[in-house]
């Protein structure tokens, strides 16, 4: 007699492996935010400031640990820096429009100020120390 392609073992074990595969699925990383566009790239570790429009934050890749930066320039030289990384929960941010969100929970910071507009994140995005040298924006050592 020929044994049944599918036994019953087999059977009973499906919806579990089906369970785990949708599990997994749910487990692949997001987009890892950046919206409708990526970061600008800074080149060897900087960017030259008259990539960064005056008066609006733009995030960058410096590549790295926590490669993501929020440049916000003000007018002239003046740059701040803050996180690219939401503070409720570490997923990398995505720029939409003027502000930044968070495609893990739904958390929305503005993109000028790095203030929290919506949660759950509490906690503003904090400053990441930047320098201008030589027309380059460089994350300070």
């Amino acid at each position: 007699m020929d044994r049944p392609c599918l036994s019953r073992r087999r059977a009973l074990m499906l919806p579990v492996s089906a369970a785990g595969v949708t599990a997994v699925a749910g487990c692949a990383p997001e987009d890892e935010g950046f919206g409708n566009g990526t970061p600008v790239r800074a080149a060897d570790g900087a960017i030259p400031l008259a990539d960064l429009p005056e008066n609006t934050g733009t995030l960058v890749n410096f590549g790295g640990d926590h490669p993501f930066v929020l440049l916000v320039r003000g007018s002239g030289d003046e740059v701040t820096g803050y996180s690219g990384y939401c503070t409720h929960n570490g997923c990398a941010l995505r720029e939409v429009e003027t502000e930044l969100d968070c495609p893990c929970h739904g958390s929305r910071f503005d993109a000028t100020t790095g203030e929290v507009l919506v949660g759950p994140a509490t906690i503003h995005l904090p400053e990441v120390p930047v320098v201008v040298e030589d027309g380059h924006v460089r994350r300070a050592a």
